[in-house]
């Protein structure tokens, strides 16, 4: 029977029931006949639960297919149904596709929303890979400017393959093509014409921008491997939808989902036989036709518009370093594409340097590709062609590539040949395309929207300047920057230079920069221009035609810009010698600028500076010399883009400076003026270039260190913030032979130095940290003068130096004859006032007020007599004799010291006996004596005798003595390398002598001085907390802390070759003679920087007071209001005092 058939498939089994459905009704009818109404009634009762059970089976296929839209049409029963059974064929007008889920399924199901996402996963896909080959800021389709036969042929091939394998394309003409099939309505209202139409739209969309996508990067291509690999790589978009769909159909994305991909796999309908004819098959493959011939179009239309030059870039602009070709600067700018090498296949353009273009030069620069070494080159080409040797003959080239586009190459090397002909890497290269993207359009965005953009250059607005409108208008003046050097040669250039304006915002330019000139009266004028790479300095009569070019010899189509200047640069002037022989050369050169990237500028400010050497042939640029400290800055003041320095004011475009700076910007600081401003005391400034400390200021002609402007008033060193244990060293080296140094002494800002073997003693006074030779004093030829003890005092008041007063001085010195000669110094110089002979030493008092020495009374015998004079009207006159006796015999005085007032007198004696083992006497007693003076009875006291034992008396070393400034503090000893200890003695307010603890002697290492000196070995500051002295080779520094009682280092110990010492009053100047030093001795002063310290709680007062002509009549003085108590007083001054600036701390 034919109901045994196997079904093909739901439907087809459909179709075959309806069928068998004839012959068993035919069968039916006759055994109906046969049966009783008992038989009926048996087989009703038999098909009742057959019946029940295909009742119950139906009701759950209309629960599935609720789902998912499935047509189940009725069975046909007529004659007719059964007759249009041979002319109709069963099909499925759907694609296993999630395009059939969102027609089929109800917009309430997950299947329909399903395939919503998977639609909008595919659409954005596509999408974004349009937007990422398509160049939204330059050549739109970015096509490449050409590519090789094989490529253009291949992706012709390709066009053919996109559509063949374009399935959503395909698919939707066949859906087209179907139709719509209103009989699915009947069991699914939902699926209407609206959304069959929405869902056919929708699938051709994608279709068509995939096939546009894949179009697109088939022709952006220029290999056919790239073709080929985007072509299999872009394909899967096509699937996305098909994907989906197997996935839903496999059970990956749940059972309604796969149950509704089921239904749409066993959809089926009936078409009518009669539109399977030609018609429709023709229909169909036109419109493949129709799709094919217009992306073949497309592809003839890229292929003429690759071969006439359409995608190249028409403009480049190029940066070539001149490192090992100086000239290749020379041709940097801007190139043009040059049609006229050629067009076709395979072609690949040349580009022209436009300023040779432009200008009268016998040759140009030109960018061409050479095919024997499969890179892009440049040459210098002479404009008679005949002469070109094409562009193999190169100059420079690129790495090897076989690209059409000429920008690709400036993300790779290039190379040149330096001196030796071997290939150097080219740096700095850069070579990007320079067209406009918006050509004569106002505010194009390629200028910043400051100007208007054509052929390749902006036209900027008023303000705005470069060939992108990215610098404001450039700097008008332009002056050398006064912190640097000038421009130094064998002839002077000069510091400004101005830009010339020509009217309407056009300037002077030279490779589109400002030329900046500053003109002679003869007409000459020297010139700031750039010249492709660096700035460079010359003169005009070093340029060719002198550097100007009058009007009536310019070329046809060469407008008069008028200046002769201005047209020099613009129709003549080319930076490449070569085109200009011998007649070309410049005196310095920039570092070099990239013109049209961030390391572009506008002028050349802020550059550094070189010397031009020679250039090596007559058609080689010169190449960089050794740098020079001197740059630019630009003069015109803004108080937004070029602000005046340091608190300037801008006005008119100048500067008008405060602060005390300096300069066209105000540029210069005051720094190491002489005076301290605050402002400028941070490490930025280094301290004010240590005008803020006395160790390192030094004065100029408009400050002195210390003071303010007029000199008058003394500020001291408030702001010094200088470490406090760093000493600061000055030498003074004597002249040749001169045994500088051999005597030595330091009073209140005051030097003395002795020249033995000159004969001579220069006094210097201190200003700051310099030394300044006030006076040299000259004593008899062969005396050797200076040869003993030195001494120096600055007078009873502390004093400073002004414009109309030094400090009056007394320096005493001695000879190798033991005459001792008072000198008396002022603001005029030193004069001799007395003489003293047969002194064997001798003290000075600070104040110069008292002069003590031990005598020899007649050659050859001991000094035992010890005489004391006190100053009285400039001379000192006779105070005291004394003597030194122990036991009823006379001791030997050897050394002494007074205090600062010369009211306290220490001196070393001896007492000897003759050793007849030895042959010579030697000391077996010494002691330290200290006597003060009353002047109540005019005489001297004795307040203490301290008692020296040694053991090393023998080795002949003298004791040395030193007093502090109120005579309070002791200290005495010979200090050498065996041992012996230092001793330090103060005096209580109890009157009595208490010693100190000793300072150490570390030895280690120590070497004595093989001509160990009793002169000026030991010194106290006038605080009697600093300790200077002699040890061996070298000098240590200790000072008292009272808190611990001991001695501490204040810095390590001073070289000295041998000789003296002297520590200043304040303990913060050390000065050590080394006349054996150098080619004639030299004396080095060490100095403390740091301000006055206050205890805790308190604050410095310092008082500065500049006297008139009768410092005689002056009485002051100054009493703390809360206190009652006088700080300071003073009756009258001597006449010798008149215009001195006194000065008092506290």
């Amino acid at each position: 029977m034919d109901i045994e058939q196997p079904k093909k498939s739901p439907t087809e089994g459909f179709a075959m029931a309806r069928s068998s459905s004839f012959t068993v009704a035919s069968g039916v009818s006759t055994i109906m006949d046969s049966l009783t109404p008992k038989d009926l009634a048996t087989l009703a009762s038999l098909l009742k639960p057959i019946m029940l059970a295909q009742a119950q089976a139906q009701s759950q296929d209309k629960q599935k297919l609720e789902e998912c839209a499935v047509p189940t049409l009725s069975v046909m029963t007529s004659a007719s149904d059964e007759d249009k059974k041979d002319d109709s064929e069963w099909h499925n007008p759907y694609s296993e596709s999630t395009y059939s889920l969102f027609y089929l399924c109800s917009a309430d199901s997950f299947a329909f929303w399903y395939a919503v996402f998977v639609y909008v996963i595919q659409i954005t896909t596509i999408l974004l890979t349009l937007i990422d080959i398509i160049d939204w800021s330059g050549n739109g389709l970015d096509m490449p400017p050409n590519v090789d036969l094989i490529v253009t042929i291949a992706q012709g091939v390709a066009l053919f393959q996109a559509l063949a394998f374009q399935s959503d394309f395909l698919e939707v003409v066949a859906k087209f093509k179907d139709g719509f099939h209103p009989e699915v309505l009947e069991k699914h209202p939902g699926a209407t014409y609206a959304t069959w139409l929405l869902s056919c739209i929708a699938q051709l969309f994608a279709g068509l921008l995939l096939l546009l996508t894949i179009y697109i990067l088939t022709m952006q291509v220029d290999s056919v491997l790239g073709i080929m690999l985007n072509f299999a790589a872009l394909h899967f978009m096509a699937d996305i939808d098909n994907v989906a769909f197997d996935l839903a159909k496999a059970g990956f994305m749940g059972n309604s989902l796969q149950s509704a991909a089921n239904d749409v796999v066993n959809f089926q309908v009936c078409k009518p036989a009669g539109e399977q004819g030609l018609l429709q098959r023709s229909w169909k493959a036109g419109i493949f036709l129709l799709i094919l011939v217009v992306m073949v179009a497309g592809w003839i239309t890229i292929v003429v518009f690759r071969t006439s030059g359409k995608y190249m870039c028409n403009t480049v602009i190029v940066n070539m370093g001149d490192n090992f070709v100086p000239s290749l600067g020379a041709f940097n700018g801007i190139y043009d594409l040059d049609f006229s090498t050629g067009s076709g296949l395979e072609w690949r353009a040349e580009y022209v340097e436009r300023r040779s273009v432009v200008i009268d030069t016998p040759g140009r620069g030109v960018f061409g590709y050479c095919n024997d070494i499969n890179a892009w080159t440049f040459r210098v080409q002479p404009k008679d062609d005949q002469d070109d040797s094409g562009p193999c003959d190169w100059i420079a080239r690129s790495s090897e590539t076989d690209t059409y586009d000429i920008t690709e190459t400036g993300r790779i090397q290039w190379f040149v040949r330096d001196e030796t002909n071997r290939e150097v890497v080219l740096e700095p290269f850069s070579l990007f395309c320079f067209d406009c993207s918006n050509e004569d359009a106002e505010g194009s965005d390629d200028c910043g929207g400051k100007g208007t953009c054509s052929n390749a250059v902006c036209d900027c607005d008023d303000g705005w300047y470069g060939l992108r409108c990215e610098f404001v208008h450039p700097c008008s003046s332009i002056d050398l920057d006064a912190r640097t050097d000038e421009f130094a040669s064998t002839r002077d250039w000069a510091r400004g230079y101005q830009s010339n304006d020509l009217g309407n915002g056009m300037l002077v330019e030279a490779y589109h920069r400002p030329v900046y000139i500053h003109e002679y009266s003869n007409g000459e004028y020297d010139v700031v221009m750039f010249t492709g790479g660096r700035w460079a300095l010359t003169s005009s009569v070093l340029l060719p035609h002198a550097g100007r070019v009058p009007s009536n010899a310019l070329s046809d189509g060469q407008d008069d810009v008028g200046s002769d200047i201005g047209d020099f640069f613009k129709y003549t002037f080319h930076g490449f010698k070569g085109f200009s022989a011998k007649n070309f050369s410049v005196a310095f050169l920039s570092d070099y600028m990239e013109m049209g990237t961030h390391l572009s500028s506008s002028s050349p400010v802020g550059f550094s500076w070189f010397f031009a050497e020679e250039a090596i042939a007559d058609n080689q640029n010169q190449g960089l010399g050794n740098e020079i400290s001197t740059e630019f800055l630009c003069r015109a003041c803004d108080e937004s883009s070029n602000p005046c320095l340091y608190d300037g004011k801008c006005s008119g475009g100048d500067c008008v400076c405060s602060l005390d700076s300096s300069g066209s910007l105000c540029e210069i600081p005051p720094v190491r003026n002489g005076h301290c401003d605050p402002f400028f005391n941070t490490p930025e400034f280094k301290m004010d270039g240590g005008d803020c400390c006395e160790s390192t200021c030094v004065s100029t002609s408009q400050y002195a260190c210390g003071a303010e402007k007029d000199g008058y008033v003394s500020t001291g060193y408030f702001y010094c913030e200088q470490p406090k244990d760093e000493w600061q060293r000055r030498l003074f080296n004597g002249v040749a032979g001169s045994f500088s140094g051999y005597a030595l002494d330091l009073s209140r800002g005051s030097l003395a130095v002795s020249e033995v073997l000159q004969d001579r003693v220069r006094i210097y006074d201190k200003v700051g940290s310099s030394w300044i030779l006030r006076d040299t004093i000259i004593g008899d030829a062969g005396s050797r003068f200076g040869a003993g003890v030195l001494g120096l005092s600055s007078g009873p008041f502390n004093v400073v130096s002004n414009p109309s007063f030094k400090a009056p001085l007394t320096v005493a010195v001695q000879d190798a004859y033991r005459r001792l000669q008072i000198y008396k110094c002022n603001f005029e110089g030193c004069t001799r006032s007395q003489e003293f002979p047969l002194v064997f030493s001798f003290a000075l008092s600070n104040d110069g007020t008292v002069l003590a020495t031990s005598l020899l009374v007649a050659a050859g015998q001991a000094p035992n007599v010890i005489r004391v004079y006190e100053a009285q009207e400039g001379l000192f006159e006779f105070r005291a004799d004394l003597n030194v006796t122990r036991n009823g015999t006379l001791a030997d005085v050897h050394s002494m010291s007074l205090s600062g007032d010369g009211s306290t007198l220490a001196v070393q004696t001896q007492m000897k006996e003759f050793d007849t083992n030895l042959g010579f006497s030697v000391a077996t007693n010494e002691y330290i004596v200290v006597m003060a003076w009353s002047r109540i009875v005019g005489s001297y006291n004795m307040e203490t005798e301290i008692r020296f034992e040694s053991q090393l008396n023998t080795l002949g070393y003298e004791l040395s003595v030193a007093l502090n400034q109120d005579g309070t503090v002791l200290a005495h000893g010979f200090p050498n390398c065996q041992g012996t200890q230092l001793h330090v003695h103060a005096r209580n307010n109890d009157g009595n002598w208490i010693a100190r603890a000793a300072p150490g002697m570390n030895t280690t290492g120590c070497i004595d001085n093989e001509r160990p000196e009793k002169n000026n070995a030991l010194s106290l500051s006038g605080d009697g907390i600093t300790i200077a002295f002699r040890l061996g080779t070298k000098v240590r520094v200790l000072v008292w802390e009272s808190k611990t009682e001991s001695w501490d280092d204040v810095s390590d110990p001073f070289p000295l070759t041998h000789y003296p010492i002297a520590l200043s009053s304040n303990g913060k100047e050390l000065a050590i003679g080394a006349p054996e030093d150098g080619i004639g001795g030299v004396t080095a002063v060490y100095s403390l920087p740091g301000r006055k310290e206050c205890p805790t709680g308190r604050s410095l007062l310092r008082l500065s007071l500049t006297l008139d002509r009768l410092p005689g009549d002056v009485v002051w003085n100054l009493v703390n209001n809360s206190t009652g108590e006088i700080l300071f007083e003073q009756d009258s001054y001597p006449q010798e005092y008149a215009f001195a600036t006194i000065l008092e701390e506290t």
